[in-house]
């Protein structure tokens, strides 16, 4: 993050006088953007983050957004912050995650209050997602994009970890990387998601994650009729060993063979439950859980058109029924939820800071009294 250099000091009155005038509107226009990625993309094409992407998000980390804006306040700056914040600014297309949109199937209220709150969240379940995602995201060799499309176009088969995907479905700008995808020329075969958690279950928000990938890859001309969704939870902590997520997306083909059926079209009815009539195989290991469907464009529309509704402002934020969800949610623990169901978890630790834009919310499960 930039620091106030020796030339600014001449000019701390009109950077105070700025930054009063300014940054509420600044924090405003960069709060609407709906993701970190999209706030980076706004900022760095006007001229005011001149650094890469990553290290926004760790200033954003570490600072905090208000931290994070605030340091932008530099006197060779004023000029593009007020014609950033006084532009003319044309309609943007809403832009949302695949992961924070399979999280509206968890509770789309803690989706809606992220959004609106800053607030960060330190637990054992997200470290070890990072790391396990990392570790098989380092046994890939590095492919061009050059090089994938020739692929691509001579039908070769090609196996992609973290592949980048972007498509606008329902008036809503859907984008995310996928952890693993087998295609062979513009026929997508498989769509292979890992999760990291100390409970062996297939969630909703899993299906919806794959269902979305496959839908993007359909929305990028990609031939989807015989696409396997696969989903394989391994344990947290658990040592990846070269060579795993090859032998996971062999035991997804196997257990799919030719009678897996993707049938299923239910009509949609308020909130779907992506697992309610799902057919699927499931693969117990020692070392992983593997659950395998094929993608059904109907049930991925049906899911999809549901969670894109709100983020293109058809209808407000549902919140969860579950009073276990709600008793385990870090905004409820940080009081800012109004549709919680039942009190929060004692054991978080819950710390406010004072900030220039509100108050801050950081929220950390405590470890030591568990």
């Amino acid at each position: 993050m930039t620091q106030p250099s020796l030339l600014d000091v001449p000019h701390l009155a009109d950077i105070a006088r700025a930054r009063a005038a300014l940054a509420p509107r600044l924090y405003a226009i960069v709060s609407a953007t709906n993701s970190l990625r999209a706030a980076w993309e706004s900022l760095h094409n006007a001229g005011l983050f001149a650094e890469p992407v990553g290290r926004f998000y760790a200033s954003v980390r570490r600072f905090g957004m208000d931290g994070t804006l605030d340091a932008l306040f530099t006197y060779d700056r004023l000029d593009a912050i007020r014609a950033f914040v006084e532009g003319p600014r044309e309609p943007q297309v809403p832009r949302v995650s695949v992961s924070t949109l399979s999280n509206q199937f968890y509770c789309e209220m803690q989706v809606h209050l992220a959004r609106t709150h800053s607030l960060r969240t330190e637990s054992v379940e997200l470290a070890a997602g990072a790391a396990g995602h990392a570790a098989f995201e380092a046994e890939a060799e590095e492919i061009s994009p050059e090089e994938i499309t020739r692929a691509i176009s001579a039908g070769e088969p090609l196996e992609l970890v973290e592949m980048p995907l972007s498509a606008e479905l329902h008036g809503v700008r859907l984008v995310g990387r996928a952890d693993r995808i087998h295609l062979e020329g513009r026929r997508a075969r498989l769509v292979l998601e890992f999760k990291f958690s100390g409970r062996r279950e297939l969630f909703p928000s899993h299906v919806v994650q794959v269902e979305a990938y496959g839908r993007m890859l359909e929305a990028n001309s990609f031939n989807t009729e015989r696409l396997l969704h696969c989903v394989a939870v391994l344990p947290r902590g658990r040592k990846v060993t070269d060579g795993l997520a090859a032998e996971i997306a062999a035991r997804a083909v196997a257990a799919a063979g030719e009678g897996l059926s993707a049938i299923d079209n239910r009509a949609p009815a308020g909130q779907p439950d992506p697992l309610a009539g799902l057919t699927f195989r499931r693969v117990d290991d020692e070392a992983f859980g593997l659950w395998v469907f094929r993608h059904h464009r109907a049930r991925a529309e049906r899911d999809l058109a549901w969670a894109l509704q709100y983020w293109a402002g058809h209808r407000a934020p549902e919140g969860t029924v579950s009073r276990g969800k709600c008793k385990a949610c870090h905004f409820n623990a940080a009081n800012l939820c109004d549709a919680a169901k039942a009190p929060p978890d004692g054991r978080y630790a819950v710390k406010r800071t004072e900030g220039r834009y509100g108050v801050l919310h950081v929220v950390q499960p405590s470890m030591a009294k568990r």
